[in-house]
């Protein structure tokens, strides 16, 4: 028996797909409209939505349709900007405009959310909770409230039902990037399957502010010794899973300028502290903001900046942080083939990828820039040809390093931005040395070689066992050999429409034989001396007849 709500979940989402499909042709992209869905999007469908004007670059077309498909679809493209290795600098620029921000709900359904949580209504809990909300954006609204001792603080309350949004809007994404490894080859190399399983995976997090309030503590700790730095501070009896309750910042965007000179605050010291704050997160603490957004820094008084916003956040772990410090020698060192091994060591390298024309474009970018002095180098710069020649060659980070990437650009185009002599590179030197000499320290070899040899005694242990597994199995015929084919999806699917236009060729042919023979018989209903049932076989052959070939001509292969 089929449920009710799976059948309204299924009607609502093919309703949600058709939409993006009508959006996706509304700003030109019909071409691959038609390349991933040629069965079920048919050219009167897409020239009936229209479309807008064909001088719009590619990149400002992208982000009005993301920006019509919703508060999801948005946040995918945002992610995507955090992609330099990936999305190319127009690109990128372009996504950076995206804003989710949103009508906000009513204070209703604030205070149903929190009798659900809380048990109590904000009044109830708060001395003061002001009903108008200061901001509000696709998954949550932010109301400012006074604790009962006095404490003003940020209260962020999560949109009612977008869960059920964001599910519906992730199930289509996935289909839809499956559609384009299958169909579209150039765009297999981008990898949007894993693009959007990262992206579920950061975005569910976002929707627990529980997570988002631990993240806030480790920073909290982290720079509890650095005064020019805060972090808010979390009031856990007023958070749950959709509230989350911290201090309350006063402050000026850390890109608005002109208020920033207004106040009197230092720029150069903002610039400079923000970027040692930022290069501690990533060399020393190995935790970083992942959101890189201007909009989540503020600077209050004494110039002090504050973050906002941890629902993203970025690691290094120790495999991979001792992978970039190999790079960073490689690099430093002018050693090419050290870099190349790097790269094959992190597995971002594909099979048909020219390592001879990789090695030139690495040490014509190395010998651009070694030996300059350190006031000649503009780090936007640097990091963004670096990135540039991945892009060429199809290399794509790990996710914590493209963050991590994306991280030190915004910083540096930040910190000059406040200040036009800001040197990003003789600020990062000193953490990069210390990051770097660490591989060296004799107590960590130590530890690498004890756990070494660990890992190693324990492979020995186990394998007498393993090999009796396995034996084992052969004997008893479970030995399952499992193969993967590489390349060969095109062919595949060729295969697949031969096999559809030959099944319905002979079935074609069956239908004409059949009914010819009908036709000779004199039983049954007759229609003009013949018989009815020849007749609607011939009629019923040539229906599916004139179908196949209108499918042959549509696909351009006869």
């Amino acid at each position: 028996m089929v449920r009710p709500l799976k059948v309204y979940k299924t009607y609502k989402r093919l309703g949600r797909y058709r939409q993006v499909v009508f959006v996706l042709a509304k700003y030109g992209f019909d071409d691959v409209v038609e390349r991933i869905g040629p069965d079920i999007i048919t050219r009167k469908i897409i020239k009936r939505r229209g479309r807008k004007k064909a001088e719009q670059p590619t990149a400002e077309r992208i982000r009005l349709a993301l920006t019509e498909l919703g508060p999801t679809f948005v946040k995918f493209g945002q992610l995507l900007s955090t992609r330099p290795d990936i999305v190319p600098e127009e690109y990128i620029r372009e996504l950076e405009k995206l804003q989710d921000k949103v009508e906000p709900f009513s204070i209703e359904e604030v205070k149903e959310i929190f009798l659900d949580e809380m048990g109590k209504e904000p009044e109830s809990l708060f001395t003061r909770f002001e009903e108008e909300p200061i901001a509000s954006g696709s998954i949550a609204q932010v109301h400012r409230a006074t604790l009962p001792d006095g404490t003003m603080v940020a209260v962020k309350v999560q949109r009612p039902k977008i869960r059920r949004v964001i599910e519906t809007d992730l199930d289509i994404l996935q289909e839809l990037a499956a559609m384009f490894e299958r169909h579209i080859p150039e765009a297999r190399w981008y990898r949007p399957k894993a693009l959007v399983e990262q992206f579920s995976s950061t975005i569910r997090r976002e929707l627990d502010f529980i997570a988002e309030g631990h993240a806030a503590e480790r920073f909290r700790v982290n720079f509890e010794n650095i005064e020019t730095f805060f972090i808010p501070a979390v009031y856990w009896d007023y958070t749950s899973e959709k509230i989350l309750t911290v201090d309350y910042i006063d402050g000026v965007k850390i890109t608005n300028v002109e208020e920033i000179e207004k106040r009197g605050y230092d720029k150069k010291a903002i610039a400079s502290n923000g970027a040692r704050a930022i290069l501690k997160e990533v060399f020393e603490d190995r935790f970083f903001h992942g959101d890189p957004h201007p909009g989540n820094f503020f600077v209050t008084d004494n110039s002090v900046i504050a973050a906002v916003d941890f629902g993203i956040v970025g690691r290094l772990d120790e495999e991979t942080a001792e992978y970039l410090s190999m790079l960073l020698y490689a690099v430093t060192n002018r050693d090419v083939d050290k870099a190349i091994q790097v790269f094959k060591m992190l597995n971002v390298l594909e099979d048909d990828t020219d390592i001879n024309l990789l090695k030139f474009d690495l040490m014509e970018f190395v010998d651009r820039y070694y030996g300059l002095p350190l006031d000649k180098l503009d780090a936007e710069k640097v990091l963004g040809d670096m990135l540039g020649v991945f892009r060429r060659h199809r290399i794509i980070l790990p996710v914590n390093l493209a963050l991590m990437g994306r991280m030190l650009l915004v910083s540096a185009g930040v910190g000059q931005m406040l200040d036009p002599k800001f040197d990003m590179v003789a600020e990062a030197k000193p953490y990069i040395e210390s990051f770097m000499y660490k591989r060296f320290d004799p107590r960590r070899q130590a530890r690498e070689l004890i756990n070494l040899f660990d890992r190693f005694r324990m492979m020995v242990k186990k394998l007498p066992q393993d090999l009796e597994d396995i034996v084992q199995k052969l004997k008893q015929g479970k030995m399952l050999v499992q193969l993967h084919h590489e390349g060969l999806e095109k062919f595949i699917l060729e295969m697949d429409r031969a096999s559809n236009r030959l099944s319905f060729s002979l079935i074609i042919a069956a239908l004409i034989v059949g009914s010819s023979l009908v036709m000779q018989l004199d039983r049954g209903p007759m229609l003009f001396g013949f018989s009815v049932f020849g007749i609607l076989g011939y009629l019923f052959a040539g229906v599916l007849g004139f179908w196949l070939v209108i499918a042959i001509l549509r696909s351009g292969k006869i």
